[in-house]
């Protein structure tokens, strides 16, 4: 009994050294948020002006859309509002709300969302919103699912794409609204809208995983939505 006790103390404390190592040796970089400049930019008559999209959840999950060589992509954008606001570089710039969103540039159509993170890492949660303070109604996502992949192919429906979240049941998103799902190996990750209406906006594309953050008491912004998970 006491050999079992110490073998099971050495291997618990060997494992806890191993992912405190890996932890502290990944010290990711993120972007740059200049909340003023954000700020100052925006031209939307909103009551509610650009805020500050966290680099970690309450759990200690790094934002790995927020990481330095993450780059936003999209199949389309509406015409005549960037860079005012509604920029495709808008959906991983560190900011919420309808001013720093991106808009689908066609009207009913399929359309897509994406960041390309630049490495595979391991992820199990993703948030987008509509309009982060709940000013603006339209233009919400409600048919939609999130597609991953470690190998980038254009066509949403290529082989290539493995789907984590399907929310064609789901309500529609107005607020952030965060999706789990089984931790998945990925490098891109896009929403794939599969019905537009008269288009989707999303103000901010978040997604969760990689190693722990070694300090998760610190953080940019508060991180809050509601949870959606998928079994």
């Amino acid at each position: 009994m006491l050999k079992r006790f110490f073998a099971f103390f050495f291997v618990t404390v060997l494992a806890s050294m191993f992912f405190a190592a890996v932890t502290e040796a990944w010290n990711p970089k993120f972007k740059k948020q200049d909340i003023d400049k954000a700020t100052k930019e925006c031209q939307d008559g909103s009551p509610c002006k650009p805020e500050l999209v966290s680099t970690e959840d309450d759990e200690g999950n790094f934002n790995l859309a927020l990481l330095e060589d993450a780059k936003p992509n999209a199949d389309s954008l509406i015409a005549g509002w960037c860079p005012a606001r509604h920029c495709t570089e808008y959906l991983n710039d560190g900011f919420y709300n309808n001013c720093r969103s991106w808009i689908t540039g066609s009207v009913g159509a399929e359309a897509w969302a994406e960041v390309d993170m630049g490495d595979v890492y391991p992820i199990k949660k993703v948030g987008i919103g509509s309009d982060h303070c709940g000013n603006y109604q339209d233009r919400f996502a409600k048919d939609f699912k999130i597609l991953v992949a470690t190998e980038y192919n254009k066509d949403s429906k290529a082989g290539t794409w493995e789907e984590v979240y399907d929310n064609k049941k789901g309500d529609e998103v107005h607020k952030t609204v965060y999706f789990e799902f089984k931790e998945v190996e990925a490098r891109y990750v896009r929403i794939f809208v599969v019905t537009g209406g008269s288009g989707v906006r999303i103000d901010e594309l978040e997604i969760y995983g990689g190693p722990s953050a070694v300090n998760p008491q610190s953080k940019s912004a508060t991180c809050w939505g509601q949870i959606k998970m998928q079994d």
